[in-house]
């Protein structure tokens, strides 16, 4: 479960507690598959990050219902790490650090839609400022020697 779905749930579950009565129907789960393809500028817009000019392949999708809380997955190639780097620091979305020992969790690989690619040499960088509404992540691979593949997600949640 997303940390969307579990913060919706401990919605329902206060509610329910907080008016002494137990709701019997039962809470929809976010989506965990794309669910239509987006724009560019829909990512750019929700993260604060812009997609480099120099990336390619690049895919952007929705995932579940964007409404209230939108998610937005893009996924492109960069040519270098210096533009990686650079996609980091384009929106504030944090640091860029590599995964300790060298491996994504299995939560993570789904929450990126990484699927079965193997990563090599996996770095990060995420951030969920205080004020705002938003997470964003990144995962990069450099499976193509200097080439970087990227996965990106961001994604509004509630108060």
């Amino acid at each position: 479960m997303t940390s969307r779905g579990i913060a919706l749930a401990l919605a329902v579950l206060l509610s329910a507690l907080l008016t002494g009565c137990v709701e019997t129907e039962e809470v929809p789960e976010p989506g965990d598959e794309p669910t239509a393809a987006a724009e560019s500028s829909d990512f750019e817009e929700l993260s604060g990050a812009k997609i480099p000019d120099s990336a390619e392949s690049v895919e952007v999708f929705s995932v579940g219902d964007i409404d209230p809380f939108p998610t937005y997955v893009a996924t492109f190639i960069l040519p270098s790490e210096e533009d990686a780097k650079a996609f980091c620091a384009s929106g504030d979305i944090g640091n860029y650090f590599v995964v300790a020992d060298g491996e994504l969790s299995e939560e993570e690989h789904e929450r990126h839609f990484i699927g079965e690619t193997e990563l090599v040499d996996p770095w990060t960088c995420s951030s969920a400022k205080q004020g705002e509404r938003v997470d964003r992540s990144v995962v990069f691979s450099f499976p193509e020697g200097e080439r970087v593949s990227v996965w990106a997600i961001t994604e509004e949640y509630g108060r």
